[in-house]
């Protein structure tokens, strides 16, 4: 029989392998958007293509990043209304979202470990 601790380990690895998270409040794992769900997705950041400019939306106010590294990536959010989800785009095609967020100061974050790198990240909307 496995103790609880272990079987409480293997769950938060499973949640912290799944990609995105969003700490605060009570949401804390990871779900991948139900496929044929409809969302729109917003890019605060995405890779450099040489010779090509691409426009970013990003809000005057509400989506701060403060760590990326080109495999994960992390940003403090203020969700004023509705419900919006981080959002990462990887370099095989992969798009990791994370649970939506009611109004509230969150932390989301993403990582594309296992799916290449980062190509662009942001929130999506719910």
């Amino acid at each position: 029989m496995r103790s609880k601790k272990t079987i409480a380990l293997a769950l938060g690895g499973a949640a912290a392998l799944a990609g995105t998270v969003a700490f605060g409040g009570t949401a804390q794992a990871a779900t991948l958007a139900p496929t044929g769900t409809k969302v729109t997705e917003h890019v605060v950041w995405e890779a450099p293509v040489p010779g090509k400019i691409t426009p970013m939306h990003v809000p005057n106010y509400g989506f701060n990043t403060y760590y990326f590294n080109g495999v994960s990536w992390r940003a403090t959010v203020t969700v004023d209304y509705g419900r919006t989800g981080a959002w990462t785009h990887c370099s095989d095609g992969t798009d990791i979202h994370g649970p939506l967020q009611g109004p509230g100061f969150w932390d989301f974050g993403g990582s594309c470990s296992g799916h290449g790198t980062i190509t662009q990240y942001g929130w999506y909307d719910g």
